[in-house]
């Protein structure tokens, strides 16, 4: 039964997939969204004026909010920044903890609350958790929260971690949260923890009070959310997106009352894309976007997308489980077939060349877990150069061709994926990028069969540090025989069982023998084959400025260095069987 679960949940997401796919390749055509230039090879997309609306950055450092029960609804009070120096007992350490209230019951929402819950992501709830969806953009999340489980956003930011502390009293509970942004990895602003330090005081006749001592966060959601029912919630007057920090006791009552502070908004990809190729030309294969300036976004990195474009010589890839459409959308007459869909910020960890000196990291999925091992292929013991931007560019462009095949084993159809392979899948690399055992960007493992009913994870499925491709990959891009792929297998079922001697953690589980032939079985052949496949391959590297800005210096570098290092990775990565070139011309 739980294995037929597994297999109904992946098949849910690979219907999620191509739903997306279809309904992206159904919208209207991208627009140009701002002017191009050309630097050398590098591409400058300047932005029409306000195309990506206006940040509004957090102003609540050293102040507190005082919100006052009124009329069914609330005042708010820009008040003396106050704070209690005694945080209480430390809460258990796990994303979100029910806490009970033994002194008194606290209104909020139209009912009396004896027990609410603390999250780690600075807010409280009360009837459940808060959550918003990974990709949300906090201006759009925070309209949305509105019709969602009752809550208190102190300062609510996905992603964050750290202790929170309560202390109860007989007239109010004073919860107080000690946070970092997330650090060190591919997908944060930092390397190192920050401070954000800021408290909330719920007393017994309903006022809220929220306070902020010190905050390196420049992006979150503040505010009050009791349930949008009944007729208070179709009042849309008392529903109040705000400046809290201009309020004045005589505004209000509002019955919602909330802040969005937040970066600029996310472009549309198709108007990244349009952009380009108008000006330019339909001469690139993949674009990849980088800025400096930061969006609304809690992950330095990019999803990725695109019409599955044919490129040179022509005709549209079959056989990998994606079908081509919506060229139209993307400006294309046939060639261009995948992108980041916004940019990556120049001040992001994957942007830097280089973590800083000294690194360490405990977390394998992080580069400075490998630091000490990569640093020993270079005479100077650095890692290679961008070795986060590669991870980042190397994988999403992989999804051009990866991973969504499955296999047909007799009369079972074995999803490999979707999306991303399987993390028992067997996924070696062949031409490895800097370690000697490697697994595919796009997922897998490196699985050693210990012929006991146990399996060694030699390479996880992560693509931290930059890897290469699998085999099946490499078929599927259309750089490898099928008479080439080795048989392989997928592992079912695993649990933990322990590390071995080297560190390396080992699972029981279920070993299911997979070929080739049974991939084909299930998409048909991968066409065209690897005798007329597309081998040469363009990449528009694209800076992108905000309206009377240029390119500053480091994004130039940063930009440059990426380009040159991308091309020795596919070429790398493919065996030298395909090339890469980065260049306008």
């Amino acid at each position: 039964m739980l294995l037929a679960i597994k297999l109904g949940f992946a098949f849910v997401l690979m219907a999620l997939w191509l739903m997306l796919t279809a309904a992206q390749n159904q919208e209207p055509a991208g627009k140009p969204i701002g002017s191009i230039s050309t630097r050398g090879d590098l591409i400058v997309l300047t932005l029409d004026e306000g195309v990506l609306g206006h940040s509004n950055l957090f102003d609540l450092a050293k102040h507190t909010l005082r919100f006052t029960p009124d009329s069914g609804g609330y005042r708010v009070e820009n008040a003396a920044f106050t704070w209690d120096p005694a945080f209480g007992d430390e809460l258990p350490v796990r994303p979100r903890t029910s806490v009970a209230l033994h002194e008194f019951a606290f209104p909020f929402s139209g009912r009396n609350w004896d027990t609410l819950t603390v999250d780690a992501t600075g807010s409280i709830g009360f009837g459940g958790g808060v959550t918003i969806g990974r990709f949300d953009e906090l201006q759009s999340a925070a309209k949305a929260l509105v019709t969602k489980t009752p809550a208190i956003c102190v300062f609510m930011k996905p992603r964050m971690s750290g202790p929170r502390y309560v202390k109860a009293l007989p007239d109010r509970i004073v919860i107080t949260w000690t946070l970092t942004e997330p650090a060190g990895g591919i997908q944060d602003f930092t390397w190192t923890p920050t401070v954000n330090r800021f408290q909330a005081v719920l007393s017994k006749n309903g006022t809220i009070q929220m306070s902020y001592d010190d905050i390196a966060a420049q992006d979150a959601i503040v505010g009050v959310y009791p349930a949008a029912a009944g007729p208070v919630a179709t009042d849309v007057s008392r529903i109040g997106a705000v400046d809290l920090s201009s309020l004045k006791p005589s505004d209000g009552p509002f019955a919602t009352v909330y802040e969005s502070f937040h970066y600029l908004s996310l472009p549309n990809p198709r108007d990244l894309t349009c952009s380009v190729l108008r000006a330019l030309g339909d001469k690139f294969d993949f674009l990849a976007y980088y800025s400096d300036f930061r969006i609304d976004n809690q992950e330095a990195g990019t999803p990725s997308n695109g019409p599955l474009g044919s490129g040179p010589p022509g005709g549209a890839v079959t056989g990998i489980a994606a079908s081509q459409g919506g060229l139209a959308s993307y400006c294309s007459a046939g060639r261009f077939q995948w992108q980041y869909i916004q940019p990556v910020y120049v001040g992001s960890n994957q942007m830097q060349e280089q973590p800083p000196a000294g690194l360490t990291d405990t977390n394998n999925r992080n580069i400075g877990f490998y630091m000490r091992q990569l640093g020993r292929r270079t005479p100077d013991g650095r890692i290679p150069a961008y070795d986060y931007a590669l991870s980042q560019i190397g994988h999403e462009m992989g999804h051009r061709w990866s991973a969504f095949v499955s296999a047909r084993v007799k009369d079972e159809l074995i999803p490999l994926g979707p999306t991303h392979w399987a993390r028992g899948l067997q996924a070696p690399a062949p031409f490895p990028f800097q370690r000697p055992t490697e697994a595919s960007a796009m997922g897998g493992g490196v699985w050693q069969d210990n012929s006991d009913g146990t399996f060694t994870q030699l390479d996880d499925d992560y693509y931290v540090p930059a890897t290469g491709y699998s085999y099946l990959d490499l078929y599927l891009m259309g750089f490898m025989a099928r008479s080439e792929v080795p048989d392989f297998f997928i592992l079912r079922n695993l649990e933990a069982a322990g590390r071995d001697a080297n560190g390396h953690p080992m699972f029981k589980a279920d070993r299911f023998r997979i070929t080739i032939e049974d991939v084909i079985a299930a998409e048909g052949p991968r066409l065209p084959d690897v005798d007329h496949s597309q081998k040469q391959f363009n990449t528009g590297m694209v800076m992108v400025v905000e309206h009377g800005k240029k390119p500053s210096r480091e994004l130039i570098e940063r930009v440059n260095g990426i380009r040159v290092a991308w091309t020795d990775y596919f070429a790398t990565v493919t065996g030298h069987r395909a090339s890469m070139t980065a260049t306008v011309k």
